[in-house]
């Protein structure tokens, strides 16, 4: 999302210095993530070559539907109900997921989504479910994807470093911590105090250094448009702060499918960059009720096409709702798409 996403931080690290998004290399990108998911489109729906495995790739779990910051750049609702996930709602998606071998194309199950997954009260008993299934998954020798997990870390104090460090569940662990200085920081981060933030980040990483399993540890920051995606112009405190972690991505905003209004994206169309959209075709996200819509840009639960209690995960997954918007993106009538039609996400 207006960040080059691979596997490694350092090579991620890389490419935004030294290529980056915004240059001549943008349509190139660009079309070879439509012809992607032309590809992907035939393969999986059109002529179901793949029959073995879903299209997706990611799944994000989203423990609480709230936030404790107000950051500008976000278009979570924050008047809508507040709901933590239950312990159930957690296993019986797990039980279905490890169960459908359809699911194994999975990668990566990232542990966040709208809500600050720190604010869980019970985010012990939920991290032990993730462990269970994933000791599980290899006492049966099935594939088990990378846990992620991304935080604003204000509530990241010394004890929750260690239930994180501890746990042993933790594959990879991103903050946000957009900005570029202490007074930006704050601004667009509203709620959040730099120097709480400082300290609970020097906290961790110290703590996770002298851990026998340190967890891979990375940044995501949110840069203004008229700044380059380098840290050149960042203050010192900011940069010392990137070169603790183990790499770091510097992205622009996007739009959160038209919610959040940006002055520099007005005149864009979005559906001009490419076509089809990644997130549409390799995404779930698990919500704290249970259900399920279609990508992580959907803050506020407009693209809902399943619940977990109610249906299966592939079932979910194979809804007409969602065929829908696959075809309408094929057949370039984006605009078409309550959800996506204002989008500049992808």
């Amino acid at each position: 999302m207006f960040g080059i996403e691979v596997n490694s931080f350092k090579f991620k690290n890389f490419i935004v210095q030294h290529i980056g998004k915004e240059t001549f290399l943008k349509p190139f990108i660009k079309l070879m993530q439509g012809a992607s998911f032309v590809l992907d489109y035939w393969l999986f729906y059109k002529f179901k070559l793949i029959r073995k495995k879903s299209s997706i790739t990611e799944i994000n779990i989203e423990f609480v539907s709230y936030c404790n910051l107000r950051c500008i750049l976000c278009s979570l609702d924050h008047e809508k109900p507040k709901v933590r996930m239950s312990a159930e709602i957690l296993t019986r998606f797990f039980e279905n997921f490890i169960s459908d071998s359809r699911f194994r194309s999975v990668k990566t199950i990232h542990l966040y989504n709208a809500g600050e997954v720190l604010l869980h009260p019970k985010l012990m008993e939920m991290l032990d479910i993730v462990k269970h299934f994933k000791e599980k998954a290899k006492e049966k020798n099935i594939f088990f994807p990378q846990i992620a997990l991304l935080t604003n870390a204000i509530i990241l104090d010394e004890k929750k470093s260690k239930l994180l460090i501890n746990s042993n569940i933790i594959d990879n662990i991103r903050f946000s911590m957009d900005g570029g200085n202490k007074e930006k920081f704050e601004e667009m981060r509203k709620r959040a105090e730099w120097d709480v933030f400082l300290k609970n980040i020097k906290t961790f990483c110290e703590l996770n250094k002298k851990s026998a399993k340190p967890i891979p540890t990375g940044i995501i920051t949110l840069v203004e448009y008229h700044n380059k995606l380098n840290t050149k112009w960042m203050s010192e405190e900011f940069k010392e702060l990137l070169d603790l972690v183990d790499g770091y991505e510097l992205r622009y905003a996007h739009n959160w499918g038209g919610d959040v209004e940006i002055e520099e994206l007005k005149n864009k169309s979005a559906a001009s960059y490419k076509i089809g959209c990644s997130l549409l075709m390799h995404q779930l996200v698990l919500l704290p009720n249970g259900d399920i819509t279609v990508c992580c840009a959907d803050l506020n639960s407009k693209g809902v096409i399943g619940n977990i209690n109610k249906d299966d995960l592939f079932t979910i997954y194979s809804k007409p709702q969602r065929l829908m918007m696959l075809q309408k993106f094929m057949k370039n009538k984006k605009h078409e798409i309550d959800l996506c039609r204002d989008c500049e996400t992808f």
